[in-house]
């Protein structure tokens, strides 16, 4: 067994190390046949003609004293069906091996007696998973018992000549798809380059000497030239990129580098490379392209130019200018954004558009984008767009498309303002057209004419507030701090009165005329993603609301709008409570006859004493006292629950947190 792993090694050496593929399969046979003393040791090959399978003995060593038959006409052009069983053992990738006087094939006992052979083995060879032919070895002067271990060991050199020439196979394609490219790189703009990792030589196509200004006989064909023509600020990253390229750290070589032209400027260059290996996987040369970029590089500063005059126009103008990819993705906000909708620039970029409109505009405005993008027409459009208060105002936004260079949409561009007070008027001017139900209206009017109005001033107290607060910073650390406490006690109340007003506004509202249901089917599931996408994604302190589903999914008949300020109110209060604590919870439970939602949240909970009163107007409890609020929000929520023909339940323990029971019908 010693020689024979011995040979296999020797075998295995020849395969790996010799560049013909006749010299390494000779070598190969020879060293295993000298190892295990075998007479004879040969190969088969397999050739299909006119659709017949058959053998063609291709190589053969044999022993001292053993006569060769290689070239034989009897053993060249053999179909499989003169040996019965013979392809159906080997096909299965399975050895076959015995002794000649056993086998009950006559045509096989002749052939193999014809040879003096007494005891045989044969291994199939596989190439790129099909069975490309067999390895045999005979024995003609003993019967030869074979045993499993030897048929397993030799097995594998069958294994390990189809993996030599399935590289064989590869190198050939490889060689035949390089002669493509050469020819395809004749037509193109690209440049070629070889650098082979053994040798250190590197080879360079005509096209790569001509993107630098040089015929092909006027360069050196070394790394050297390479590495002294690189911008001097590039070399250290380009000869990282390399490094970890090869050493199997980055998956990919590739990149933007700097080289210097025949006449003393620099081309922009892109580069790539692939990395070939040998059997064993050790890379031994790296093959790319380079490709002159450098008119595109000039069109990209030109652009740069031209966003830098229309930034300068955009910013100085008092609308709101955004541009946005196609998925709705903010890639450019004006300044003016921090004016009219509270947002910084940066806090919008790479934020969707469609995130901040409201639900109910929402499809009108993504079918408006698709017929502008269609028509490739401007178009105005009015909406409804989240502030960063949680608020939303009406805007009225003209949008047209962003074209490249071959007239493919890449974007639009908006440009926008508030005309909150022009729908406002106009919604007024409505209401006082009307007749019918005057005293109900002339409430509902007087409530809401009540509410906008105390905004006004609560907002310029507001901002005026925050102004203060900001000179103070100048002044003397003591007073900084002074003003600051009392700037934020007016902003604390600001906030308080603003919640009041917009509760009120609701409920004096459902007071006044009552609120009319508007029935349709709801995806419940979907319904709630998008209510805390839009109104809860961004919380102050970072926390998100988690949600569970339980139960098979069913529709919802119900009121979306009631639903909305439902949801809203009881998450909000759930966020509002457990600042700085573990984020709440939402669990929605599919029962048979209706659904049931949890709002969970671990923050101050509600006194004992108190829970009594919790659906009183205007009820506080004791210790909310340093937290906005209006004292209305759970009272809306009774009434809306109550129209829905559902109902409410609040399950609360003082500093351990609170949670809201809400059952609502399918129908």
């Amino acid at each position: 067994m010693k020689n024979l792993l011995l040979g296999i090694s020797n075998a295995n050496n020849h395969l790996l190390k010799e560049n013909s593929i006749d010299d390494a399969l000779n070598l190969c046979i020879a060293s295993i046949g000298k190892s295990q003393e075998i007479d004879r040791c040969y190969i088969f090959k397999n050739e299909t003609e006119d659709g017949i399978l058959k053998l063609y003995y291709v190589y053969e060593w044999c022993n001292e004293g053993v006569d060769s038959f290689l070239g034989s006409p009897e053993l060249n052009g053999v179909s499989y069906d003169d040996f019965p069983g013979l392809y159906k053992t080997l096909v299965n990738d399975e050895p076959l091996y015995g002794l000649v006087k056993e086998s009950d094939n006559k045509l096989f006992v002749e052939t193999m007696e014809m040879q003096g052979i007494k005891s045989y083995l044969f291994t199939p060879i596989f190439s790129e998973n099909k069975f490309w032919g067999w390895i045999g070895y005979d024995d003609c002067k003993t019967e030869r018992i074979w045993i499993e271990e030897e048929v397993n060991v030799l097995h594998t050199v069958a294994k390990n000549i189809g993996i030599r020439l399935n590289q064989d196979k590869t190198n050939a394609k490889l060689e035949n798809h390089l002669e493509q490219f050469d020819f395809y790189l004749k037509g193109s703009n690209q440049g070629m380059w070889e650098l082979n990792l053994i040798t250190d030589k590197a080879i360079f196509s005509y096209n790569y000497a001509g993107m630098l200004g040089y015929n092909l006989d006027e360069i050196v064909q070394s790394v050297e030239f390479w590495r002294q023509n690189i911008h001097p600020d590039d070399v250290d990253q380009i000869e990282l990129n390399w490094m970890n390229y090869i050493q199997e750290k980055t998956d990919s070589y590739q990149g933007l580098v700097r080289m210097k032209h025949k006449k003393g400027h620099y081309v922009w260059i892109k580069y790539s490379g692939l990395v070939i290996k040998n059997i064993v996987g050790v890379p031994i040369k790296v093959i790319g392209t380079h490709i002159d970029i450098s008119e595109i590089k000039e069109a990209e500063r030109q652009l740069e130019l031209s966003e830098e005059k229309f930034r300068f126009i955009a910013e100085n103008t008092t609308d709101l200018i955004t541009q946005h990819f196609n998925d709705g993705t903010f890639s450019y906000v004006s300044n003016s954004s921090k004016e009219i909708i509270g947002y910084k620039p940066e806090e919008l970029i790479y934020r969707s558009l469609y995130d901040f409109i409201h639900p109910d505009d929402l499809q009108i405005i993504q079918n408006a984008h698709q017929e502008i993008a269609e028509k490739l027409k401007t178009k105005p459009l009015t909406f409804r767009f989240r502030k960063k208060d949680k608020s939303y105002i009406w805007m009225e936004s003209v949008t047209k498309v962003i074209l490249e260079n071959e007239n493919q949409i890449i974007g639009m561009q908006s440009s926008s303002r508030d005309i909150s007070e022009t729908i406002k008027a106009a919604e007024e001017m409505k209401l006082n057209l009307l007749k019918e139900k005057e005293l109900n209206e002339l409430k509902s009017n007087f409530i809401s004419m009540a509410s906008h109005q105390f905004r006004t001033p609560l907002t310029i107290i507001y901002s005026n507030a925050e102004l203060l607060e900001i000179k103070s910073k100048m002044e003397e650390y003591k007073i900084a701090n002074s003003v600051k406490l009392i700037s934020n006690r007016i902003k604390n109340e600001v906030e308080r009165l603003t919640e009041l007003m917009n509760n009120i506004l609701i409920f004096g509202k459902y007071e006044s005329e009552g609120t009319k249901k508007n029935i349709k089917e709801i995806d419940f599931g979907h319904f709630i993603n998008k209510i805390i996408e839009t109104y809860f994604d961004n919380e102050p302190d970072g926390r998100k609301i988690r949600i569970t589903i339980k139960g098979k999914k069913q529709k919802l008949n119900s009121d979306e709008t009631l639903l909305i300020h439902i949801i809203t109110n009881v998450v909000s209060n759930a966020f509002k409570y457990s600042v700085n604590r573990k984020e709440p919870k939402l669990v929605i439970n599919y029962l048979k006859e209706k659904i049931k939602v949890e709002i969970i949240d671990y923050g101050i909970g509600i006194p004992n004493d108190e829970k009594q009163h919790l659906f009183t107007s205007f009820f506080r409890a004791t210790n909310t006292s340093t937290i906005v609020g209006s004292g209305l929000g759970l009272t809306v929520v009774k009434q809306f629950i109550n129209l829905l023909n559902g109902e409410i339940v609040v399950l609360s323990e003082e500093n351990i947190g609170t949670t809201v029971l809400l059952t609502i019908p399918y129908e």
